[in-house]
């Protein structure tokens, strides 16, 4: 941020937590999916190491580059986003096959859905949660400042609707007045409550470069 000559306020609306999901024979699975990095990253290390020699597909660049580090083997490139996966999978595991989807509590459920519709069984391991973070929420003023804001990214749904909350606060509103919402995807613009959403853009892909090159036109 700064080397693109933005002056950063970091505001974490949010807490990410881990959880310990009850997983029988996970080794069984034909495959893994994780379409964040958070799932990777939050799993119980006695899960990794039940499915670390299984074929992991990811949705993102970063989740990719985390499973790696972790000892997964990625397979093929990762794809762009969840619409890419439940599409593209299919093309890949033509003969369907048990996936066990590594996923956050916090989700639309369109991804499990959309493959089991494609002939995939699809196990849900729910590694991780996403929470508001109450602390952040009152010094938000403090870390803000004075200042009007130009732009600020947003990465989560959940993300969105607490940036929304923010926003209804009127001693934080009016510096809000003019700043641009740069989303990581569609999905999270449309989280996004007005006046805020009316000034909302969405990324082309769903990673942070592309993020960072919407910020020219955030003002």
């Amino acid at each position: 941020m700064i080397a693109l000559g933005r002056e950063p306020v970091v505001l974490p609306l949010t807490r990410t937590v881990p959880l310990d999901p009850e997983v029988a024979d996970a080794g069984a699975a034909d495959a893994v999916l994780a379409t964040s990095a958070a799932a990777i990253r939050h799993a119980p290390a006695a899960l990794l190491a039940a499915i670390r020699g299984l074929p992991l597909h990811a949705v993102g660049e970063k989740t990719a580059e985390i499973a790696r580090g972790a000892g997964f083997d990625v397979v093929n490139a990762p794809f762009a986003d969840a619409d890419a996966l439940v599409t593209g999978l299919p093309k890949r595991l033509p003969g369907g096959g048990s996936l066990l989807y590594l996923a956050g509590r916090l989700r639309t459920g369109a991804v499990q859905t959309r493959l089991e519709a494609a002939g995939f069984a699809v196990r849900l391991a729910e590694v991780y949660d996403t929470v508001a973070d109450e602390t952040a929420f009152a010094d938000a003023g403090a870390r803000i400042g004075t200042r009007p804001l130009d732009a600020a990214l947003v990465h989560s749904a959940y993300g969105a609707a607490m940036l929304s909350r923010l926003n209804a606060r009127p001693d934080l509103a009016p510096r809000f007045e003019t700043m641009r919402c740069v989303c990581i995807s569609a999905r999270v613009a449309e989280a996004l409550e007005q006046p805020l959403a009316a000034r909302a853009v969405a990324a082309a892909r769903p990673d942070e470069a592309a993020m960072f090159a919407l910020l020219d036109t955030a003002g």
